[in-house]
């Protein structure tokens, strides 16, 4: 029997998002070590050698032997652990690539039993293209672009005070975020190639699934069906200011960094209780507006003037959605979360 939507729903985004979410952890874990950690502590060894050679963080540093000694060790280290980062992280995520699309064929073969209640064979699942090796590959030379960025700015020209120190230490670390970042956009850039297959071999359709705390752009194609050999739309978003009506269609997810959308397969001979699924997702995706879930890296602007783009777009929107949406447009503010 075939799941509701409601159940379908919450397969893509909490069982199926969830173990993606572990791969992600796995391959980072792998690819950084304990980065995190040694960055850290050169941050304090240098704090500490900063405050006794000057007095303390706002002391400005004396030009000189003491100054180039504490930034050439500085420079050192973010070599070596960053270099570290270099050397591992493009074989890791390129492990990764495997039971990334594994888990694509996986979970889009049991998305199809779910929503067409029958039973369905998996196809054979794709060899990692020459796209995807080079974005794992991609990493070395974004990490070693930090690292000398980083290398760059603790030069003693450069330094003064503890705050341009800083800004050199800070460029280190922020070589993790960047690490994530890409191995959740080739992560999921794998599933998305193993859910094609499973689009190529099951299925006449494909529908977008946003993920639950999807940003406004996502949440324009949250719903949208298209054959599955035809691109969606390009330059969807519930915000205007970031609609782009020239630009091309998208393939599909990932949509940008940290992006775990999917676009799964589709068809209108399967029937789920209650509303259909595709229209299921865009009324999702109409409470996500009008309530004001996006990410916290959002904008409150940017989902103001979407939730005013809902409100003069839709017609049939629940009442408390439209009631929330209302408020927010009218203050500028949407509530708290309960």
């Amino acid at each position: 029997m075939p799941y509701s939507s409601d159940r379908l729903l919450r397969l893509v985004q909490d069982d199926h998002t969830s173990k993606v979410i572990d791969l992600e952890d796995q391959l980072t874990a792998r690819a950084l070590g304990d980065s995190d950690r040694v960055i850290e502590d050169l941050i304090r060894r240098s704090l500490a050698a900063w405050t006794r050679a000057y007095g303390g963080p706002n002391h400005a540093a004396t030009p000189g032997d003491m100054l180039q000694r504490i930034l050439a060790a500085a420079q050192a280290a973010v070599r070596r652990i960053l270099g570290a980062i270099a050397d591992r992280a493009p074989g890791a995520i390129a492990d990764g690539l495997a039971p990334a699309l594994t888990m694509g064929v996986e979970q889009g073969t049991a998305f199809v039993r779910a929503a067409s209640g029958r039973r369905a064979r998996a196809p054979r699942v794709p060899k990692a293209g020459r796209s995807l090796r080079e974005e794992a590959l991609r990493i070395r030379d974004l990490v070693t672009e930090r690292r000398d960025r980083a290398v760059f700015l603790l030069h003693p020209d450069r330094v003064t005070r503890w705050s341009h120190a800083m800004a050199g230490l800070g460029a280190a670390r922020a070589v993790a975020s960047q690490v994530r970042a890409h191995v959740a956009w080739v992560v999921n850039s794998a599933v998305h190639e193993g859910l094609d297959a499973t689009v190529r071999a099951m299925a006449p359709l494909r529908v977008w699934v946003s993920e639950a705390d999807a940003c406004v752009r996502c949440l324009a194609y949250t719903g949208r069906v298209v054959k599955a050999d035809e691109p969606f739309p390009g330059g969807l978003s519930w915000d205007p200011k970031q609609r782009g009506a020239r630009r091309p269609g998208v393939e599909g997810p990932p949509l940008h960094g940290h992006c775990r959308c999917r676009a799964v397969p589709w068809d209108t001979a399967w029937t789920t209780s209650g509303v259909p699924f595709p229209l299921a997702l865009e009324r999702e995706a109409h409470r996500a507006i009008g309530y004001g879930r996006a990410r916290p890296s959002e904008s409150t602007a940017a989902r103001i003037r979407a939730a005013r783009e809902l409100l003069r777009t839709t017609d049939d929107l629940l009442p408390a959605v439209e009631a929330t949406a209302r408020t927010a447009a009218r203050t500028g503010r949407f509530p708290a979360a309960a």
